[in-house]
């Protein structure tokens, strides 16, 4: 017969194997596949899914990705595409092997003003909730600092990967909880492994340092008016197109070509990636609906009018953290009069 103290040992040892056992499952399924399990213990398969902002941002949090399905329907995604074919002139094409892709188009920051669709995705509820969600506990305000119509075409080779948050040397942060940007790529066609579907690294936002091509890599295939939201930690690129010039010319649709529009939104006092205002008449940014002036920094006001001056002249109310900076909102400055020296 054992002992008390030998029986209870055999327990502590079992205890510790079985720990070990389940730790090393969990970093297979993580290192060796697509798979892994969210916190009820269900199987995940590629890139997670979610239509409520709340299981959103959770699911986003956890796997640095997620697709939130059906928030447009496929006719809004139509008029959005035509909007943009309206006027193709400012389009462009990246240099042979260069991160931007010669097989894939790009319509910057202008599609704002070219597209009623646009500016209402861009302003998406569901969206929006995620976003603030992610970023707001580090400022006090987001701001909009990408819109680009991006479109891969038959033929073309899978893009780099990389982290968006890179645009703002994010490395010097590494190990900190603090998101710069959240991404939303719309999907304007469906998007699907043949067509250059993005490509996520789950848990790439996580570690430090910070892995590069160790994680699973899932391609993040959508119905047209679903959107995939990933993290600027987050690894990730277009996908290859498989599909052949000649298939297209046969497909008077055009559904070989992938079509998305992808908007960054990241903290207020972080510089944008468009110079909006470089890209859309003045005017035209005025005839926006207020939240999307507000997006794109326009919220505040000036001491003084002026003939230059198109919008508020001060950032200040997108400057500093979660209270704001110490310089305050709202505008400081008296108007200097002149003193009457007549008596």
């Amino acid at each position: 017969e054992r002992s008390k103290g030998g029986t209870m040992r055999q327990l502590r040892w079992s205890s510790l194997i079985w720990l070990l056992v389940l730790s090393s499952l969990r970093t297979l399924t993580r290192g060796g596949g697509s798979a892994d399990a969210d916190d009820d213990g269900c199987a995940v398969t590629g890139v997670p899914r979610a239509r409520e902002a709340v299981e959103a941002a959770r699911l986003l949090r956890d796997y640095g990705a997620v697709v939130m399905e059906d928030l447009a329907t496929s006719d809004t995604m139509d008029v959005l595409a035509a909007d943009l074919a309206k006027d193709t002139s400012g389009t462009f094409f990246g240099s042979k092997d260069s991160f931007a892709g010669a097989t894939t188009s790009r319509n910057a920051a202008k599609p704002l003003g070219e597209s009623a669709v646009a500016r209402e995705l861009a302003t998406s509820e569901k969206v929006l909730a995620v976003v603030d969600d992610i970023l707001k506990p580090y400022c006090k305000r987001i701001i909009l600092g990408t819109c680009s119509a991006i479109d891969v075409s038959p033929g073309g080779a899978p893009q780099v990967l990389h982290r968006d948050d890179s645009m703002w040397a994010s490395e010097l942060l590494c190990g900190s909880e603090i998101h710069f940007s959240v991404s939303v790529m719309w999907a304007v066609s469906d998007f699907d492994e043949a067509n250059g579907a993005t490509r996520v690294a789950l848990h790439s936002h996580e570690g430090c340092p910070r892995q590069n091509g160790t994680e699973p890599v899932a391609a993040a295939t959508m119905a047209k008016g679903s959107a995939l939201l990933w993290l600027g930690g987050t690894l990730h690129g277009a996908g290859g197109s498989s599909a052949t010039t000649t298939t297209v010319a046969k497909n008077l649709e055009n559904k070989a070509k992938r079509r998305g529009l992808l908007f960054i939104y990241n903290l207020g006092f972080l510089r944008s990636e468009h110079n909006f205002h470089n890209a859309i008449p003045p005017d035209v940014i005025r005839s926006f609906p207020k939240d999307l002036r507000d997006l794109l920094g326009y919220d505040g006001q000036n001491a003084v009018e002026h003939q230059w001056y198109t919008g508020p002249v001060y950032a200040q109310p997108y400057l500093g953290g979660p209270k704001g900076s110490a310089s305050g909102d709202g505008v400081q400055f008296t108007l200097l009069q002149k003193k009457n020296t007549t008596s």
